[in-house]
C-alpha cells in the first residue's frame, strides 16, 4: 500500500511540533509561512484527521499528531543516518559503527583508541552518538547504536553482554573537606550532607541499592546535576559530596579540587561492560570493535 505522505510532511509535523509555531518552522524548513500552513492542512485532507490544535499560543500534536510524530522520528532519522553512511563509503570507509556511552563513561581514552582502531581497520568508521547516554539498552534494540559501554549490573536480555573492566564506586568530597582525609566512607557519612546526582531516579546496581538502601540512610539533600562535568563543579565549588565510578572521576582529580576516597573497608565494586547485538555476527564491526576495546587496559587510559 502506497503511502500518503512525503518526507517533507514528515520534517514539517517534526519541525511544528519543536518549535510550536508555523512560522518558526517555516523559517527553520526553509519555506514561506503560507506554504507551511498548505503542507500541515494538506497532510490532514491526506490522513483525515486533524494533527494540531492550538493551546496558549502554541500549536500542539493531537494524539493522531503523536503517533505520526513518532514515526517521522524515526523514518527521518533514519534518513540521516543512511546519508552519513553514504558519506562515509565516498571516503572509502565501508562500516560505521555508532558507539553510545552511558552518562557515567569516561571519555578521555577515546580519541587516542580511536584513532588506533581506524589505523588497525580504516574501512570502518566511528560515530559517537551522543543522546543515548540515560538508556544506551533501548538505543541498542531500536537500532540507533551499535554498541554501547555501561557500567553496574548489566541486564541484557536480546544482547551480548562483554566484560571489559572492574571498576569501583568511590566518594568524591572537596579537597579539605571534613571526609577527605578518611579512609573510608560508610553511609552516615552522607546523612547530613548534600548529595550531588546526574538524577534522582535510583539506578539498579548503584549506589542507591548497594550503599544508602541495604543501610537504609539517605543524603539530607540531593541536587541533580544532570552531566559528570556538573557533578564535579558542584563538589569543587564546595556544595555537596557525590559517588562516582573511579574511572569516571579519573581525568578530573588533577583538574579540579576534588578528593576520592573508598566506601566501605570493603569496596564497592563496579563493572564496565560493551553492550552488542545478539544477533551480530561475530566479525561485524561492532564486534570487532569490542575486541579491540578487549585489548586495551582502559583504566590506565
Amino acid at each position: 500500500m502506497p503511502t500518503k505522505l512525503s518526507t517533507r510532511h514528515l520534517q514539517m509535523i517534526a519541525q511544528v511540533a519543536d518549535s510550536g509555531s508555523v512560522s518558526e518552522a517555516a523559517s527553520h524548513i526553509g519555506v514561506t509561512q503560507s506554504a507551511l500552513s498548505h503542507r500541515i492542512k494538506e497532510a490532514e485532507r491526506l490522513l483525515n484527521t486533524i494533527l494540531f490544535y492550538r493551546e496558549n499560543k502554541k500549536l500542539m500534536p493531537t494524539n493522531a499528531g503523536k503517533r505520526l510524530l513518532a514515526a517521522a522520528r524515526v523514518v527521518l532519522g533514519e534518513i540521516e543516518r543512511a546519508e552519513n553512511d553514504i558519506d562515509k563509503l565516498s571516503e572509502g570507509i565501508e562500516h560505521v559503527v555508532r558507539l553510545g556511552l552511558e552518562t557515567y563513561c569516561n571519555y578521555s581514552w577515546l580519541p587516542g583508541f580511536l584513532k588506533r582502531f581506524e589505523q588497525n581497520y580504516p574501512a570502518v568508521g566511528v560515530e559517537v552518538i551522543a543522546d543515548v547516554s540515560q538508556n544506551p539498552y533501548a538505543a541498542l534494540r531500536k537500532g540507533l547504536i551499535d554498541l554501547s559501554i555501561v557500567s553496574g549490573i548489566v541486564h541484557p536480555g536480546t544482547l551480548k553482554a562483554t566484560r571489559l573492566f572492574e571498576d569501583e564506586m568511590i566518594a568524591v568530597v572537596p579537597k579539605g573537606h571534613r571526609l577527605s582525609k578518611e579512609k573510608c566512607l560508610m553511609p552516615e557519612d552522607f546523612e547530613k550532607e548534600t548529595y550531588i546526582a546526574y538524577h534522582t531516579n535510583p539506578e539498579r546496581g548503584r549506589e542507591y541499592e548497594q550503599f544508602f538502601s541495604r543501610y537504609q540512610i539517605l543524603p539530607r539533600k540531593v541536587i541533580r546535576a544532570g552531566v559528570t562535568e556538573a557533578v564535579i563543579a558542584f563538589v569543587a565549588a564546595g556544595q555537596g559530596i557525590s559517588i562516582l565510578p573511579r574511572w569516571t572521576i579519573k581525568p578530573y582529580l588533577d583538574k579540579y579540587t576534588i578528593s576520592a576516597v573508598p566506601l566501605t573497608e570493603k569496596g564497592l565494586p563496579l563493572e564496565w561492560h560493551a553492550l552488542t547485538r545478539m544477533l551480530d555476527q561475530a566479525d561485524s564491526p561492532a564486534n570487532l570493535f569490542v575486541q579491540a576495546l578487549q585489548l586495551e587496559d582502559l583504566q590506565s587510559l
